[in-house]
């Protein structure tokens, strides 16, 4: 599919106007339901994934009455509507009851489409069939069928009760009475992988269909699923937006390009729904994917163009972007370049015979060191830049994004682990960054130190107490400066309980800038005039060293994880605040 072509412009199209959906719950169940003592699919919930608002018991005038007033109120829509035979399987009962139920429903309103969700086992009766195609000459109908995946082992697994053949002999049934016909599917089942979710792409391509409803795999509370995902008895390919979104850019390249597109994610309550969990609504997730669908196949999934026209990428651990949407390189220049008065900074240790040294925290994407960089080639002056870096693999991404001079420093990095071009050079150290610093020599003494880890809520390894101490150790003790981007209390308490004088750094994209460490503010307003820093008020000093607010966090051995960090923190908070110390200091 070279085009995204969503059902809704099809609709506006035919009708000349958007056509809402009126989901209607007949009282019908499902073949799984019926012969496992009740259970579906192992992904289904127990309600047969009706919508919202039928949650209470209603007859069918009062669904119908119900969904159009859903629909008013969220959409401003007005009828025509369409009738969405939704949940369970809607052709799962003799020709006579369906059709009474069925035309009940269609003389509630002005319907001018009718959807109906169904098993591709649960088409085989004749006079079901004659009905359907009776529908058919009265409204625009739209089978859809639940197909899944083309895997048959992985339709076992799920119990699904049918194998692939199934689908290929309903949709080529309804093919032939001219009924359109629209496959379900679900991208992220257990024990498929991305070549699987293709191969279904592949199978149901050759397929008659009309349309696909792709879902992302939700595996839901109170489910089967939820439980093999617990006791983990089975592979879960659990995809963040931006992954999901990769593998969907495939998947529907993969699909003819006549087809419509009626959905591309699935969505259920918040509280219940166990993975994933997207940072992303379902209507921003759609507004991205339309723009990443069109962008250079080179480009990660996870880019996200900044306010300033650079590009930054989503952490799927984290669950962060690695620099801030309003501007990820004009952040790095004025939170860590500008807050260090670098320029000024490199020409007067340059006139002293000096040449500064920047020990550059999280070398990620490369946006802070490179700032550095660009400062001390428009000044002609030395520079030494030692980055350290977690995992290499942030580069090998951070080169898809990055302009060509900038992806080529980037790879000589990869490659060995060295750049230089004479008068400026930056080395990279893979390692955890507490046991870079832990194993510098003695010489190795930073006059600049950027703290770019990720926020101390997800990444507190970084911004330790005791990793905070270990950088003191490793920094000029007469000319110093450790710029970041937090002003969160447990970071400027850590500053303090350091030893080190506190101030806030250039503020952008937030209310105030973050934290800045300095040996000698004296020597910061005396010789360099930087007045890019702002005294930290007396306040914010009370709630750091006088309520838990302050409490630092510990990484006794700097080899804790975050987990561990995180909880002896909050146990310590707990403690003081049994003591009487306050949460918060007024």
């Amino acid at each position: 599919m070279d085009k995204l072509n969503f059902f809704s412009e099809y609709l506006i199209k035919e009708y000349g106007r958007q056509l809402y959906r009126i989901p209607i719950m007949l009282p019908f169940s499902c073949p799984n339901r019926v012969n496992n003592n009740g259970e579906g699919c192992i992904f289904c919930a127990d309600d047969g994934a009706k919508a919202r608002h039928l949650r209470h018991n209603l007859n069918l005038k009062e669904q119908v009455a119900s969904g159009i007033e859903y629909a008013q109120n969220r959409y401003k829509a007005t009828a025509p509507y369409i009738a969405y035979f939704q949940a369970y399987t809607n052709t799962y009962s003799d020709a006579e009851t369906i059709r009474k139920y069925y035309e009940e429903v269609l003389a509630e309103a002005d319907f001018k489409v009718i959807i109906v969700a169904t098993r591709p086992d649960c088409l085989d009766d004749k006079q079901i069939l004659n009905y359907l195609a009776e529908l058919n000459e009265r409204y625009e109908l739209i089978i859809e069928l639940g197909v899944q995946t083309s895997n048959d082992k992985t339709l076992d697994f799920i119990k699904r009760g049918h194998h692939f053949d199934s689908v290929i002999t309903a949709v080529n049934r309804l093919h032939k009475m001219n009924i359109k016909c629209a496959a379900h599917v679900i991208l992220g089942l257990p024990n498929e992988d991305i070549n699987d979710w293709l191969k279904t792409a592949e199978g149901i391509s050759k397929l008659p269909f009309f349309a696909v409803k792709i879902h992302n795999l939700l595996v839901l509370k109170k489910t089967p699923l939820a439980k093999i995902f617990h006791d983990k008895s089975a592979q879960f390919n659990i995809t963040n937006e931006y992954e999901y979104a990769d593998a969907l850019r495939q998947f529907i390249r993969k699909l003819p390009n006549d087809w419509n597109l009626m959905r591309i994610t699935a969505d259920a309550p918040e509280n219940q729904v166990v993975v994933p969990k997207w940072w992303m609504a379902k209507g921003q997730f759609l507004e991205f994917f339309n723009e990443f669908y069109y962008q250079n196949d080179a480009m990660p999934a996870s880019a996200v163009k900044t306010t300033d026209g650079s590009f930054t990428l989503y952490h799927p651990k984290y669950k962060q972007h690695f620099h801030s949407l309003a501007g990820a390189e004009t952040e790095s220049i004025q939170k860590f370049v500008q807050t260090a008065n670098l320029a000024k900074r490199l020409k007067y240790f340059y006139e002293k015979g000096h040449i500064l040294r920047l020990l550059d925290i999280g070398f990620g994407l490369g946006y802070n060191a490179f700032a550095a960089l660009d400062c001390a080639i428009k000044n002609d002056l030395p520079l030494e830049i030692v980055s350290l870096e977690f995992d290499s693999k942030t580069l090998v991404e951070a080169v898809k994004i990055m302009p060509q001079n900038r992806a080529q420093i980037i790879n000589q990095l990869l490659e060995h682990g060295y750049w230089d071009n004479g008068v400026q050079s930056i080395k990279i150290i893979f390692d955890d960054a507490r046991n870079s610093v832990k194993n510098f020599n003695k010489s190795e003494i930073f006059d600049v130190v950027f703290m770019d880890g990720f926020s101390p809520d997800k990444n507190p390894e970084l911004w330790s107490y005791d990793f905070i101490l270990e950088l003191k150790k490793k920094q000029n003790h007469q000319y110093g400066i450790i710029c970041s981007y937090s002003s969160t209390f447990p970071v400027g308490g850590a500053f303090l309980r350091c030893g080190l004088q506190l101030r806030y750094g250039v503020s952008y994209g937030r209310n105030k800038g973050g934290f800045v460490a300095i040996c000698d503010v004296g020597f910061e307003e005396k010789y360099l005039k930087n007045n890019n820093l702002t005294k930290v008020s007396e306040k914010d000093i009370n709630i750091i060293l006088k309520s838990t607010a302050g409490v630092v966090y510990r990484d006794f051995s700097l080899k804790m994880s975050a987990k561990k960090i995180i909880n002896y923190r909050n146990k310590v908070v707990k403690k003081l605040r049994v003591k009487g110390v306050p949460r918060w200091f007024k």
